[in-house]
């Protein structure tokens, strides 16, 4: 299946994302870590989701080679959606995402081994993210922020790493999307002169 349109993107994405919570789900069910039970909703964990997603943003923004990897993977792919597209497939990846690393994962190794939960947990997040080593590095630190996130900022609440991933992603998605938009406009007005 080539990705060449936005109706492709989003049905591949789309369909990624149910398989991959499906199995979060089923593996969890079968080694009795409760996910969905983790998401509490509370105005202040909301906020710290909020206040944590503009922190990792900024911490992270001045590494502008990151964000030219991550356009040069899904740049054509993001450009093509509508801003509610984003929307959407953030909050997704968000929940998808932190159900199977935050939820099922490291609750799950840290039955034997709490340290050994978060270092193995992010580790394994950074390398699916890594697009290049540098990029595996910082998406395991980012990890290591939503994984703090979860234990260590009041009760265990699955709803703060949510939040704070869906948000650094949304704007990451269209930041992507924008610069690869001017990349094209301008390179259709170069062609034209």
């Amino acid at each position: 299946m080539t990705l060449n349109t936005r109706e492709d993107f989003l049905t591949f994405t789309g369909l990624f994302l149910f398989i991959m919570l499906s199995i979060t789900l089923l593996v969890a069910h079968w080694a009795q870590v409760p996910i969905t039970t983790q998401v509490h909703w509370s105005t202040r964990d909301f906020g710290i989701g909020c206040v944590a997603a503009l922190g990792m943003f900024l911490s992270f923004s001045w590494l502008s080679s990151l964000r030219d990897l991550a356009g040069e993977a899904l740049g054509k792919s993001l450009a093509q959606c509508r801003l509610y597209d984003l929307v959407l497939m953030a909050i997704l990846v968000g929940i998808v995402e932190e159900f199977l690393f935050r939820g099922l994962l490291e609750q799950w190794i840290a039955r034997w081994s709490p340290i050994g939960s978060f270092i193995i947990t992010n580790v394994i997040f950074g390398l699916l993210h890594a697009v290049s080593p540098l990029y595996a590095i910082m998406a395991g630190i980012l990890g290591g922020i939503l994984s703090l996130l979860t234990w260590w900022v009041g009760d265990f609440n699955l709803l703060r790493p949510i939040v704070a991933h869906a948000l650094y992603d949304l704007v990451g998605f269209v930041l992507i999307a924008e610069e690869y938009r001017k990349k094209q406009s301008d390179a259709e007005t170069t062609d034209m002169l």
